[in-house]
């Protein structure tokens, strides 16, 4: 893979956190202007308003860290995600991830359609089946791969209003090989 395609990679890579970081401070906005009108039309209690809620979108800031075989060392980069979840039964969520971990090494896109299922008010298991794009360095040229991903984590949220803050801890393994996954999720609910 030649330069040129790295810098386009880059842009897009660029383009696509600018629009997801967009979008996700439009809905932020409209999460708030949502509870504040709620607030004056004297909508119910703060567990009402939480279990209202039917949809969720999160922004995910954190780490990877490629857990080491054949002789390679472990590495960390660090991850970027965006995640949005729709309420299918009362403990039960399932949604879309979009995610890009980058380390000296390796670069991984991310998408799955994980599954939420909400032990408690703030427990959170995760099961998300997916597929990971990777491009990493081999011999001094990088070689592309698109492998079928199983991730399995867990979440702990804390709720203020419709907004939550939720770090987590996942474990992604592709072709017999683990990538742990952690960091914090800001997200909000409508």
């Amino acid at each position: 893979m030649g330069g040129g395609s790295t810098v386009h990679r880059q842009r897009l890579i660029g383009r696509l956190f600018q629009t997801a970081l967009l979008a996700a401070a439009l809905l932020m906005v409209a999460g708030q202007a949502n509870m504040l009108r709620a607030q004056e039309e004297g909508a119910g209690t703060h567990e009402e308003e939480s279990a209202h809620h039917d949809n969720a979108l999160a922004l995910f800031l954190g780490a990877a860290t490629h857990l080491g075989s054949d002789g390679h060392p472990n590495e960390t980069g660090f991850a970027i995600g965006l995640e949005y979840a729709r309420r299918v039964a009362s403990r039960l969520w399932i949604g879309l991830l979009g995610e890009y971990s980058s380390s000296d090494s390796q670069d991984n896109y991310i998408f799955a359609v994980p599954l939420f299922a909400h032990l408690t008010e703030s427990l959170v298991l995760v099961a998300a089946p997916g597929v990971e794009f990777a491009t990493h360095e081999v011999d001094g040229h990088e070689e592309e791969e698109t492998e079928f991903l199983m991730r399995f984590g867990a979440i702990y949220e804390f709720e203020l209003d419709n907004w939550t803050i939720g770090p987590q801890f996942h474990g992604d393994l592709v072709d017999g090989h683990w990538t742990l996954v952690y960091g914090v999720a800001f997200g909000i609910g409508f």
